[in-house]
């Protein structure tokens, strides 16, 4: 906290901060040699977590807030002014919404007056990703980010400190600004602070003269330049929070007897589930935790199969039609993380099946990296024996190239900061979108070595050429084939997600494009329905190459049936 004649407000601000902070915590205020009696009312406030700190001379709002933040101690920053008010709760609230981004920012609510022109600009979470498009909104003055509804990493310090000489206002700006060139940032749409408005808020109440306008980006370009060489030079280093995660051996049991940090709940979309699910249902309970189960309209489940499921310890969701995997999970995801305290949700595929030490192997490969804290995925690193492609992620950790949700574990901080499995694509790529969304963000999908899922890949049929099956010494080859309204869905997502990252990662597109080109002559030349096959193959790509996606239309999905 930066104060300078606040003695007014700024013990009610203080009160309303120090209920929200741990015996640990501190708060750092800096004053700004203050003409009236601020530093002896705070000084009258009998707390040992208040640290004040004197400027000999007045130097300016921002230069008292870059020398509050050059004096915490903390690994987490709120910035704060001298005469708001939080909202109960805040802390807690932002560090959970917060995950491992460098910066979080939220919005906030009115006190004492209405707001100007740029107290009516909010911001909105799904920005969080726009990186670009934010730092152009804070050059151009339309993304605004206020301090006071601000919280950040101290790493993001090692970015910003010092401030550049000349800048003299906006330090907010500034901060948003090296967070989203570091792209690790968040916004939160709720309010979680009371902003007072008066007189003298710093901030103007409507759009300024012309000439102080273009002085004022003028300096943000300097900034901004200044940022881009920081960031150069640590072009090698990590630019997200480090490590904060514990090993396995060292975490006290809870009193469930599950151990802290490693919580799990099993997320299922079934669809005409098979007989033996509830079965696994049960073991899986025993072995893992909670289990959830949506079932996404099935139209034909084997008779009692849900009560059996409930009796196996499932809880049972039920979609009025069929809304696609995505949804589905979403759905059952969102019930597992509402009813059980969790750190990770394991999604898994209704005909998969894994023995007993499947999550202790994970948690095992986890336990391995030398940076467990940037993992945010872990999936089986062989699949009915054999083992999945994988590439070389950052720092020499082994991801996997393409983890299907069936069998991943996703951390729940991730889940936060990445946000749901997009609906729009309904079936095919879902896993591979988010993947690609995961290591946007800056986490890695590990792959554990003696992780082993047992997986249906669908139906296959004997590759023959001219009437003649096609062997590799004695291994007969076969083609996976699937119906031609998934092979839409399959080629549409895929080129869909391909444009979509293609330039942040290239790699990753080329050999996933690669597999997927293979896998569609595969299908065009030695499955069956080779015309209805073609046909949804071109029409993926028109409808991915137009931006369309949503469930396929009811004209397409008759032509396609082969059933006609």
């Amino acid at each position: 906290m930066a104060t300078y004649n606040g003695a007014e407000f700024v013990t009610e601000q203080i009160a309303s901060i120090l209920p929200q902070l741990a015996p640990g915590d501190e708060i750092v205020i800096v004053d700004d040699a203050s003409t009236d009696d601020t530093v002896e009312v705070i000084s009258r406030i009998d707390d040992p977590r208040i640290r004040l700190v004197r400027n000999e001379v007045n130097l300016g709002y921002v230069h008292t807030f870059e020398r509050a933040l050059a004096t915490t101690r903390g690994e987490v920053i709120f910035l704060s002014d001298q005469d708001d008010e939080w909202f109960p709760e805040r802390v807690s609230q932002m560090l959970a919404q917060m995950g491992e981004r460098l910066l979080l920012v939220s919005n906030w609510e009115p006190r004492g007056g209405e707001p100007g022109f740029f107290g009516r600009i909010r911001l909105r979470s799904r920005d969080s990703q726009h990186y670009l498009r934010n730092i152009a909104g804070i050059l151009i003055g339309y993304r605004l980010h206020w301090g006071c509804a601000m919280v950040i990493r101290r790493e993001l310090l090692d970015i910003a400190l010092p401030f550049p000489r000349w800048m003299n206002e906006s330090h907010d700006q500034y901060l948003a600004m090296a967070a989203n060139m570091a792209r690790s940032v968040r916004y939160m749409e709720a309010n979680t602070v009371w902003h007072r408005l008066h007189d003298r808020n710093l901030t103007p109440q409507k759009p300024r003269a012309l000439a102080k306008i273009a002085q004022a980006r003028v300096k943000l370009f300097g900034e901004l330049a200044v940022l881009g060489s920081r960031l150069a030079d640590r072009r090698d280093q990590a630019l997200m929070a480090p490590e904060r995660d514990v090993h396995l051996s060292d975490l006290p049991a809870s009193d469930d007897g599950v151990e802290s940090g490693r919580r799990v709940a099993i997320v299922l979309s079934a669809f005409n589930p098979p007989d033996d699910l509830p079965e696994r249902v049960h073991d899986w309970t025993q072995w893992f935790g909670p289990v959830v189960i949506v079932d996404d309209g099935s139209p034909s489940p084997a008779p009692g199969i849900w009560d059996r499921l409930t009796d196996a310890g499932a809880t049972v969701l039920h979609n009025p039609r069929n809304m696609g995997i995505a949804h589905a999970l979403n759905k059952g995801i969102e019930r597992a993380r509402d009813d059980f305290d969790l750190d990770w949700v394991l999604t898994v595929d209704q005909d998969s099946a894994m023995d007993r030490d499947y999550v202790h192997h994970a948690f095992d490969a986890l336990d391995n990296d030398d940076e467990p804290g940037r993992v945010g995925m872990i999936g089986a690193a062989t699949q009915n024996g054999v083992a999945l492609k994988t590439m070389a992620g950052p720092r020499g950790v082994t991801e996997l190239l393409s983890p299907m949700q069936s069998g991943t574990l996703m951390k729940a901080q991730m889940l936060d900061a990445v946000g749901p499995l997009r609906e729009d694509y309904v079936i095919d790529s879902v896993d591979d979108e988010y993947n690609a969304r995961a290591r946007k963000n800056g986490y890695v999908l590990l792959a554990a070595p003696k992780c082993d899922l047992t997986h249906s890949l669908g139906s296959s049929r004997p590759m023959k050429i001219l009437g003649r099956t096609v062997h590799i010494g004695r291994r007969e080859l076969k083609v996976i084939y699937h119906a031609p309204f998934r092979v839409y869905y399959i080629t549409r997502n895929s080129i869909y997600t391909a444009k979509s990252y293609f330039y942040r990662q290239p790699v990753w597109v080329a050999r996933r494009m690669f597999m997927e080109v293979q896998s569609a002559m595969m299908r065009i030349v030695f499955g069956p329905n080779r015309r209805l096959l073609v046909l949804a193959t071109v029409r993926g790509i028109g409808d991915a190459l137009r931006h369309h996606t949503g469930v396929i239309s009811d004209q397409l999905a008759r032509r396609l049936n082969p059933s006609r």
